[in-house]
Parts: structure tokens; sequence; C-alpha cells
């Protein structure tokens, strides 16, 4: 067919053969292109690993790679600061021990009062009444059990006289010692009811204020109700309680000293004193209860009141440091690597008591002697190995 023949040319064109044909030699020289340019940089990056230092080091060492590390340092004296409460040295609540009415008070809530003032009275008819029958009933037994005594005596002297026989004798004292009983019981009796009589005045069984006050005249009382009338508190001196974290339980000394700031008292700071702690750990909250007094002899700090309280822990705290750029961070929680004497390398768990952002404060995980790697690569594993260079040179992974 002569190639200027319009139609042949366009049956060539539309030959699915050929059209096959050239795709398969462009896709063959596509590959040809992939492939020098794979060869070329494969053989670029063995030249600049041939010439690269490091490489040659890392390779000297076996494949090793080289870490620095760092020893951990144990912590000087430290501070903490912990939020506590304030509650009163003694509380004490006041209860009616007699029935009656309510006379009169003399205190309301607020108001400073000392020991034994009468806080209140009580009008006690009642009791009144009984006391005025038991001494009555007394004086009654009283002239019985004089007339038993001389009529034994009498008897007994007759006895004596061989002029009465013994059984009358007898019968008369048994009646004497009888009626002495009666007196005795009655005088008991009036004992009690003089206490009865005693509890009419409510008093303060120390100096302090008066915190509650639950009753007002003409309100009726009863003994045994349990209805506090009033609450007396003693603030001067004020106990404080605060919860100190484990880690910080074993350098809670009794007589340590602490500074306590209040809101209400901005740049002021009390001095208080540790007097007590509960001697065990909270399973709950982990920490240590912790008592401190303060001698609040102006009675401005009030119970209930929230405080910080800051201590200051003198010599070697229990907590070690190491930077920052040593940490870790793992599913499991932060941890460091740590280059055993063997040269294996050791993932350990720590527990960071507080970051200061250069550096950590470490309570569990490390030791002094312990070589923790610096710069750790994510990738690092427990049981491969690793070789210690000094700090200044730069260690590869």
């Amino acid at each position: 067919m002569s190639p200027d023949n319009p139609k042949g040319n366009a049956v060539r064109q539309n030959n699915p053969a050929l059209k096959r044909k050239r795709k398969q030699q462009a896709l063959t020289l596509l590959l040809a292109a992939c492939t020098l340019l794979v060869a070329f940089a494969f053989i670029s990056h063995q030249l600049l690993y041939a010439q690269s230092p490091d490489r040659a080091s890392s390779e000297f060492a076996g494949g090793i790679p080289t870490v620095s590390v760092v020893h951990p340092e144990p912590v000087g004296g430290v501070s903490l600061e912990e939020p506590g409460y304030t509650m009163a040295y003694t509380e004490a609540p006041i209860y009616a021990q007699t029935s009656g009415y309510l006379k009169k008070w003399y205190y309301d809530i607020g108001a400073k009062v000392q020991a034994n003032d009468v806080l209140a009275e009580i009008d006690t008819p009642e009791v009144d009444e009984e006391l005025a029958q038991a001494k009555a009933q007394l004086q009654v037994a009283q002239a019985t059990a004089h007339l038993a005594q001389v009529t034994y005596q009498r008897d007994q002297m007759l006895f004596d006289q061989k002029v009465l026989d013994a059984q009358t004798r007898d019968s008369a004292a048994d009646t004497y010692s009888e009626d002495q009983a009666t007196v005795a019981v009655d005088e008991a009796n009036i004992d009690q009811l003089n206490a009865l009589e005693a509890f009419k005045s409510l008093r303060a069984p120390f100096d302090g204020i008066v915190t509650t006050r639950n009753i007002d005249v003409g309100t009726y009382v009863a003994n045994g109700s349990g209805n506090q009338l009033f609450v007396v508190a003693r603030i001067s001196p004020l106990r404080i309680y605060a919860q100190i974290p484990q880690a910080y339980a074993p350098v809670v000394k009794i007589g340590m000293e602490a500074a306590v700031t209040l809101p209400q008292f901005p740049g002021r700071i009390f001095q208080a004193h540790v007097t007590n702690t509960s001697g065990v750990i909270d399973p709950t909250s982990r920490s240590l209860q912790t008592e401190l007094q303060i001698p609040n002899e102006s009675g401005e700090l009030l119970p209930g009141a929230y405080v910080q309280v800051a201590f200051k822990f003198a010599g070697n705290s229990p907590f070690l440091a190491l930077p920052e750029n040593t940490l870790l961070f793992q599913r499991q929680g932060p941890a460091v690597g740590v280059v055993r004497s063997d040269g294996q390398v050791e993932i350990r768990r720590i527990t960071i008591n507080r970051d200061f952002g250069n550096k950590l404060e470490i309570t569990q995980g490390v030791s002094v002697s312990d070589q923790v790697i610096l710069d750790p690569a994510d990738s690092l594993t427990s049981g491969s190995k690793a070789r210690i260079v000094p700090p200044n040179s730069r260690p590869h992974s």
C-alpha cells in the first residue's frame, strides 16, 4: 500500500497490536530510567557513608551505638508546700445535765469566756421540789434512826443487867441498823439532787470563745436529750492539719518549723511547728496526716480556715536529680535508659516527684551509681548494647 494512501495510514493508526507495542516500548524506557536513578542514589549513599568519620568510628566500634551518660545527683535541702486547714485546739459541746426551762443566757456566739464562767441558767422547779421533799424525808429518817439508837442503847443496858432477854436486844440492834441505812440512802438522794441543782448553771469548761448557741430563754431542756446548748472552742494555740505526700514522710520530724500563709492575710507569714503525725500512710491519698500548732495569741486566726503550709527540709533529701533530656516517654509511663557495667541497656521506670523544667526530681527508679543515657533515642530497648563516650563527644545511636 502506498505511503500517501490515506486509507492505509488510517488502518495502521487504528491497529490494536501496534498500539500495545508502542506502550511496551515506553514502559521499558521508563523502567530503565528508574533503575539508573536508584543505582546512582545507592552509589552516592555508599560514597558518603565511607567518607563520614562518625560512621567510620561506629564501624570501628563493631556497629555498637555510642552514648553519653550522666549520674543522678542527690538533691540538697528541698521545700514543700501543701494545703491544710485550721482546727480549734480544744472544742467542747455543752449539754444539759438537768431538766427544766432556760432562765437566762449570758454569752452569745463569738464571745470570749474564761474557765468556769456561767453561760446560762436553767430553772428547774421539779428538781427543787424533789430536793425539798428529800430533805424532809431525811429529817424523818434521822429522827427514826435516833429513836432506834436510844432504844438499842437502853435494851443493851438492860441486857447487861440480865433484865432483858437477848432476842429483844438483837431486835433493837437490827432496827437501829436498818434506820441508819435509811438515813444513808436519803443523804445520797439529797447529794444527787444537789448535783442536779449545780447543773442549773451551764459553765465554760476552759478559756475560749463561744462558737455555737442553740438555746433561747424559755426553751425546755431535758437531761440526756443529746442536744448541744453551747459549743466552746479554745483557739490559742490553734491546730493545723496537712497531708504530706508519702515520699516526704521520712523527713517530717516532730518539732520542725513550717511557714503558714492565709489568703486573707496577704504578705504575712505565721510560724508553726510539727507536734504529731498519724504514723501511718493513708491508703487512699498515699499521704501522712501531720499536725502542727501555731500560738495564735491574738486570736486572729480562726478554726476551719484554709491555709498553705510550707516546709523547708534541711540537709539532703531522699530524692535524686536528673536532666530533663534523659527522659523517655513510654506507654507504661516515664522511664530512662541505664547502661549497665556489661554495656547492656536497661529501660527503667521512674517516679517523678517534681519537674523543674530543665531538671527532674526523682523519687524511685534510679540510684547515684547508675549511668543514665543523655538524649536517648525513641527506639532504645532493653538488652541492646551501647558504648559510653565522654559527655563532650557527640553520641550516635
